[in-house]
């Protein structure tokens, strides 16, 4: 990283690349790919992620189909993704939203190491072939499976840690999913994120440490400390208009922490709209697509996604309604991909 740039093996990506004549150099398309190591410990609400083809959820399947699409990605040219280790939703009908269990973290904070295994799959995936991945730690819904502040702290020192020592330079770590005052634990709201943050940038291995910053969505703006802490920006755009995202990028950019140390601005979860995409690309900004996909039960969902879950695995929809097809196999994905391999591709 230098600046507002990100590097690749010391290049900046996407390098000489120019879009209505702004440079793209430093910028990292990517996507939400939340899901992509996620299991779920409730068998009451895991016999809904149950495949068509086989009737059964299977989290090793859902994480190798989607690192053999990660050069299809790339390809395109999609340069990041972003996974979760605590995931994201899935369907939000209160009865099922509030009965998963999925998080790679104990109650205690220490790390499942099924959950740590299927990661190391995906970023040594994502490693041959180019690409980066965001480890998002929390999420709203699953923070409550971690016992309390001590916990929190020490998922954030270990998977830091796990991250380093796992030998993959190609990662940068979201502390929460849209830090925001409704979360349950007061550590992981806005006016205690940095210490979040400030913990996973703490650790080092052989004195490596990692980028990190949280996510904030909405109308929301990271405080003066969160800005001061975070060495990425993280905002999501998604419910933003076109101009409003514009606003809020062009704020964290005159703030004063950003002009004392530049650092890129990493939208990694916005919509399936590319007219966010294209504002965020003339602010400079990189940004991250997000397809939820039928089935979400999700009445703003359902407007984009009509109907139920498809009835077979090649009609699957998005990318965050499990299960997932992991393949670029709706038009909503179809014209993201088109986009980012006609400004970003080979």
């Amino acid at each position: 990283m230098a600046g507002e740039r990100f590097l690749i093996n010391g290049r900046p990506t996407c390098a000489g690349r120019v879009w209505n004549g702004r440079p793209l150099d430093g910028l990292l398309p990517n996507s939400r790919m939340i899901q992509a190591v996620v299991d779920d410990e409730n068998p009451e609400t895991a016999k809904l992620w149950a495949y068509p083809d086989t009737g059964r959820w299977d989290p090793e399947r859902n994480t190798g189909e989607f690192c053999a699409m990660l050069p299809v990605y790339r390809a395109a040219g999609l340069l990041a993704v972003t996974v979760g280790l605590q995931g994201g939703g899935s369907v939000y009908t209160p009865e099922v939203w509030n009965g998963y269990i999925m998080s790679a973290f104990r109650a205690d904070g220490t790390l499942k190491p099924a959950w740590m295994a299927r990661l190391g799959r995906v970023l040594a995936a994502a490693d041959a072939c180019g690409m980066a991945v965001i480890v998002n730690l929390f999420y709203w819904k699953q923070i409550r499976h971690l016992a309390d502040d001590a916990g929190i702290v020490r998922a954030v020192e270990g998977a830091a840690d796990w991250l380093l020592r796992s030998g993959y330079r190609n990662v940068l770590v979201d502390v929460a999913n849209e830090s925001a005052p409704w979360w349950e634990r007061e550590i992981c709201r806005p006016e205690r994120i940095a210490e979040l943050i400030r913990a996973a940038r703490a650790v080092t291995v052989e004195g490596r440490s990692l980028l990190v910053g949280s996510s904030t969505g909405g109308d929301n703006l990271p405080t003066a400390e969160w800005l001061e802490a975070e060495s990425v920006s993280f905002p999501h755009g998604n419910g933003n208009t076109p101009d409003h995202l514009r606003e809020r990028l062009r704020a964290i950019r005159i703030s004063a922490a950003f002009g004392r140390r530049p650092r890129p601005l990493l939208i990694n979860e916005d919509g399936a709209n590319l007219a966010n995409m294209k504002a965020a690309l003339e602010e400079g900004a990189s940004w991250g697509y997000y397809a939820q996909g039928a089935g979400s039960r999700d009445p703003g969902y359902a407007r984009l996604w009509p109907g139920g879950r498809e009835p077979s695995f090649e009609r699957l929809s998005g990318f965050q309604t499990l299960p997932v097809n992991w393949a670029i196999n709706d038009p909503s994905k179809r014209e993201f991909f088109g986009f980012v391999s006609q400004v970003f591709g080979s």
